[in-house]
């Protein structure tokens, strides 16, 4: 059996569906963080006294009896009483909390929170909360999946945005989600209820706000403009962007460059090379008319300056910024 999605958590959130417990577990820390918020919110309204709410962040051996223990106490008031409990995959003796799911206390609302995944859903005491419906699981969205969540994020906020320009978006930003909520929420001040988020917008708010993104560095090294390009860097530095992300994302950009450069040989259309990819065409057409690095010998180049620029990211000490003025250097030598 396998737990369901963490994104199907309102389905468990009606007036006669709150559950006594609510186990969060997986991969994405962002997720877990706006779910538990979704049900801070939730639940508020069961509580009538201000002392029937309690967060607790689980220290490293952690005993489950001291929480049991909370959870088992009445609350203040007359309603019910909210005790979270972040970093669970921190606490001990996990496997008394079956006993607790088998018969959980009345007047507590549980939420644990597990950021990790479980490799085995079937032991103790994972395979009763799935039994009881208490187990919700949070998985990294990738593709497809990603897109929808941005477009519904985007929806919620009164906010058009196709499905071709979602693709973009996350070509720009990354697959991080905390990243993409932060940027979405800066085109949405700008922007008017039932506006639509077009690239035309993206752009012209990115220039706006006076920060650069990471399609201007782009733009900047396929151009051939080194000091552009170290300008930008260092404004996306400064900026709150890790040196870690933006290798990344110069990292995918190359490697569509290459991409593209052999199915061009193979005299696949565009659209469908973007599609085999998936990417969105206008991200594709940008690498694939990326003019300084359409030379093999660059392309090369800037792969190896990217690896080297990763090795020092996980290795070494040195500075973002040292890091960022070689990688420019190297990729445009």
């Amino acid at each position: 059996m396998k737990a369901p999605s963490i994104y199907l958590i309102d389905d468990y959130l009606s007036e006669g569906k709150i559950l006594p417990v609510y186990y969060l577990f997986g991969s994405d820390s962002f997720a877990l963080d706006e779910t538990v918020k979704v049900l801070e919110k939730a639940t508020s309204r069961f509580i009538s006294s201000d002392f029937d709410k309690e967060i607790i962040t689980a220290e490293k051996k952690q005993k489950i009896s001291d929480i049991l223990d909370l959870a088992y106490a009445f609350p203040f008031g007359e309603g019910k009483k909210i005790l979270i409990v972040k970093n669970f995959e921190r606490v001990t003796d996990k496997k008394q909390l079956s006993d607790y799911v088998k018969n959980p206390a009345e007047t507590t609302i549980l939420i644990l929170v597990h950021k990790n995944k479980i490799s085995n859903l079937k032991s103790i005491p994972y395979k009763q909360l799935l039994e009881r419906g208490f187990l919700f699981e949070a998985k990294e969205l990738k593709g497809a999946d990603l897109v929808k969540w941005l477009i519904k994020k985007a929806h919620s906020n009164k906010i058009k945005l196709s499905s071709e320009n979602a693709y973009a978006l996350i070509d720009i930003v990354g697959e991080d989600k905390s990243l993409l909520e932060m940027q979405l929420e800066k085109f949405i001040n700008f922007l008017n209820d039932g506006e639509e988020l077009t690239l035309e917008t993206i752009k012209k708010l990115s220039a706006a706000t006076k920060e650069y993104n990471i399609f201007n560095l782009q733009d900047a090294l396929s151009a051939g403009e080194k000091s552009k390009a170290l300008e930008i860097i260092y404004n996306l530095l400064e900026h709150g962007n890790e040196m870690t992300y933006i290798v990344a994302m110069l990292t995918k950009y190359i490697t569509t460059i290459a991409h593209s450069l052999e199915l061009k040989k193979k005299g696949v259309p565009p659209q469908n090379a973007a599609k085999s990819l998936g990417l969105s065409s206008f991200y594709y057409t940008k690498c694939s008319n990326a003019r300084f690095f359409l030379n093999k010998k660059r392309l090369f180049k800037a792969g190896e300056a990217l690896l080297n620029a990763d090795l020092k990211i996980k290795t070494t000490s040195t500075d973002q910024k040292s890091i960022a003025t070689a990688l420019i250097a190297e990729m445009m030598e």
